[in-house]
């Protein structure tokens, strides 16, 4: 426990002093802000395209749905990726540097060594997003005037659940990989692949962990928690197995000197 606790601060301390926890800030901060903006925006930009004769669209105003639309879409895009990216070498980048031998001649646990990892990425990844989910809700609500805030907090809540998810899929592609680039590639092909092919079979569709991204508008308008739960506990056994397997293989594995 202490060479957990002493490994963590080590790991809390890098993110915020490297460039990680600058761009997860920015990332997450542009996420928040544009967002709403653009939900305002585009609607206006379309109105004001010249029309074709003969053809008419009508395009409603804006509303906090299509502000909500742009928050999912943002965050399982550019959310999804800048994690992938900036966590991929965690370990992987540790071993092709050969750095990892240092820490571990020291009386750290190879558990702690993956847990400290884990928690701590998922400490700022946490921090983070809560800030930039509450601007965001403040940004819609001046801008459109209403958002159901319990609804809101609910759906921040299964978004970050999947943005762990995410996270756990990179630290085992970490462990498993000699460096950063690869990590980074399987971890992005698993996570579309995986997660795509478990929204299309239908007889398990509702234990996706995209499920969240697929039906989010449901929750948002009527509020039915109880219809994600099943969504959100298969992506915690999922972020507990690979963790779990994280230390399992990394406790096998040799380390070059």
């Amino acid at each position: 426990m202490n060479s957990l606790s002493t490994m963590l601060k080590k790991e809390i301390l890098e993110i915020y002093r490297s460039k990680k926890f600058l761009i997860l800030v920015i990332v997450f901060a542009f996420v928040a802000i544009s967002s709403p903006i653009l939900a305002k925006l585009i609607p206006s930009i379309l109105k004001s395209m010249p029309s074709t004769s003969g053809i008419i669209i009508n395009i409603p105003d804006a509303t906090w749905k299509d502000s909500v639309d742009q928050l999912v879409k943002n965050l399982t895009q550019f959310g999804m990726i800048v994690i992938l990216l900036m966590f991929s070498g965690v370990i992987a980048e540790e071993k092709n540097k050969k750095t990892m031998e240092l820490v571990l001649t020291k009386p750290i646990s190879r558990v702690s060594f993956v847990l400290s990892k884990f928690f701590a990425s998922t400490f700022y990844i946490k921090l983070i997003f809560i800030s930039s989910a509450i601007v965001f809700y403040l940004y819609t609500l001046n801008l459109f005037g209403s958002l159901n805030l319990i609804n809101f907090i609910w759906l921040s809540v299964f978004l970050l659940i999947f943005l762990i998810l995410i996270l756990a899929v990179t630290i085992f592609f970490s462990t498993i990989s000699k460096n950063q680039v690869t990590a980074a590639g399987m971890s992005l092909l698993v996570s579309i692949v995986f997660t795509t092919l478990i929204g299309l079979i239908r007889q398990i569709a509702d234990y996706s962990p995209t499920y969240i991204v697929s039906y989010y508008k449901d929750l948002m308008t009527d509020g039915k928690i109880i219809d994600f739960l099943p969504s959100a506990l298969t992506s915690i056994g999922l972020i507990v197995a690979l963790i779990l397997s994280s230390i399992i293989i990394f406790r096998r594995q040799e380390i070059e000197r």
